[in-house]
């Protein structure tokens, strides 16, 4: 039933985009969806050539499949591998690759590029078709992340994980089949990322509280029954059961749509997401392989994150002290230990993540008023936060089903590591999340040490 809805919701949401550039057209989710994307591009793109843009292991795993299809059914069609950077085992989406598949790209505009792939191969074809102002489709290989039906990408961008405007894929198409015959990890990743639903949009409500950030409920509400489905779920998506995989797959092409009505990242992405960026661009500075799954690093953060949200609304409107929070933060000079704080990243990184924090941070007389305000309203936002928020332990079960790993040390991240992670990577990114009212309140270091613990234990 929780499927049906789903595929419901989503034949719903095409209808909304058809006609309109940059949308999506078109959701297969199911059985032999492969076969279906030579029958749709003969009636969408009849008069193009293809080009089916996929890595070393998506090649294997469906690019040659649907070239030979394609061929077969008329198509005029050639594949393009990328291939990763010297050191790395997967492709990376960042500022040089997306350049580079834009340029090959755009001598020829009577081609049309495939992605075959999940998200870095996805995004790249997203960021270099947007660039060029023409439409691209995706074939899912991996249920791994939520960026197939989203407006936006994940780039590593001048060293800084940032989330980019770009465009809807045209058309998706997910063959459970494929999916299925993905690595278990993958499909893990996805089910990570979905779990920072609740605790992603809590963040985004709090924002609108304290910081006046536009917040829509349509989209912040179109994944509940989908993710509560989702969870009850979680030993069929760990045992790659079909039905489990067909559900991960539509819960996250539904995910994605949030964003794409949001316009912002918001509805999937908080705090949560900063800390698997965070890990991200430090392996980048140091030239070092990721430490996982941007979904799989997200799934341990999330359980950190709905730690620290407990804590949080555990907070009486008596514990906020708005004259000692300010006291402790009266001017800039926060900034003075940045290079400190952020030993991992690069000065050129750091001069980024500056930026990013400077134009957040609240100080003095400024932070006093924002935090009056909070205390104010405390009892309305921490009964709004409850009914958004899942226990934290519903994650640490949903994890443990699925075989997902659950905590630092099993992305070989320490405790000083991680605890350091949680305090800082609020820095590298704008917007206002949880992380930031708990350090303002000068809670955050204890914090941060006391979930770090607890998710180890």
């Amino acid at each position: 039933m929780a499927l049906s809805s789903i595929l419901e919701d989503l034949d719903a949401l095409t209808a909304e985009g058809r006609g309109q550039a940059k949308k999506t057209q078109h959701i297969g989710v199911g059985r032999d969806q492969l076969a279906q994307v030579g029958p749709w591009l003969s009636e969408a793109r009849g008069d193009f050539t293809h080009l089916v843009v996929c890595d070393a292991h998506t090649k294997l795993a469906a690019a040659d499949a649907l070239l030979e299809q394609l061929k077969s059914s008329g198509h005029t069609a050639a594949l393009h591998v990328l291939e990763p950077r010297d050191g790395e085992d997967h492709v990376m989406c960042a500022d040089e690759e997306i350049a580079a598949l834009q340029a090959h790209l755009a001598p020829t505009p009577s081609v049309n590029a495939i992605a075959v792939g999940a998200g870095s191969i996805n995004d790249i074809v997203k960021m270099a078709t947007a660039k060029l102002d023409r439409p691209y489709q995706c074939v899912a290989t991996a249920a791994s992340m939520n960026g197939y039906t989203s407006a936006i990408a994940a780039v590593l961008s001048r060293g800084v994980k940032r989330t980019l405007p770009a465009q809807q894929a045209q058309a998706v198409f997910a063959d459970v089949d494929v999916l299925q015959n993905a690595p278990a990890y993958l499909n893990l990743a996805g089910f990570g990322d979905l779990l920072s639903k609740p605790y992603s949009n809590a963040d985004w409500r709090l924002s609108a509280f304290v910081r006046g950030v536009p917040y829509e409920e349509r989209p912040a509400k179109l994944l509940d029954s989908a993710f509560d489905a989702l969870l009850d779920s979680a030993d069929a998506v760990g045992k790659s059961e079909a039905d489990g995989i067909e559900l991960l797959a539509a819960t996250i092409i539904l995910s994605g749509f949030t964003m794409a009505i949001a316009g912002t990242s918001a509805p999937a992405s908080g705090g949560e997401h900063l800390v698997s960026h965070y890990w991200d661009m430090e392996q980048h500075c140091r030239d070092l392989p990721l430490r996982g799954l941007h979904g799989t690093q997200v799934g341990v953060a999330t359980l950190m994150s709905a730690m620290l949200f407990e804590r949080l609304v555990d907070l009486e409107q008596d514990d906020i002290n708005p004259d000692a929070a300010a006291a402790a933060v009266p001017d800039a000079s926060y900034l003075d230990g940045l290079e400190a704080r952020h030993h991992g990243l690069t000065p050129a990184v750091i001069e980024e993540v500056r930026a990013q924090i400077e134009a957040k941070q609240k100080t003095g007389g400024e932070l006093r008023d924002e935090l009056a305000a909070v205390k104010k309203d405390w009892p309305e936002i921490r009964a709004t936060l409850r009914e958004i928020l899942m226990p934290a332990e519903r994650m640490r079960v949903a994890l443990a089903a699925t075989g997902a790993p659950a905590k630092p040390s099993a992305l070989n991240v320490t405790r000083e590591h991680a605890v350091r992670t949680l305090t800082v990577c609020r820095e590298i990114r704008s917007r206002y999340v949880a992380l930031d009212l708990i350090a303002d309140l000068g809670l955050l270091p204890t914090w941060a040490g006391q979930v770090v613990d607890s998710a180890e234990g």
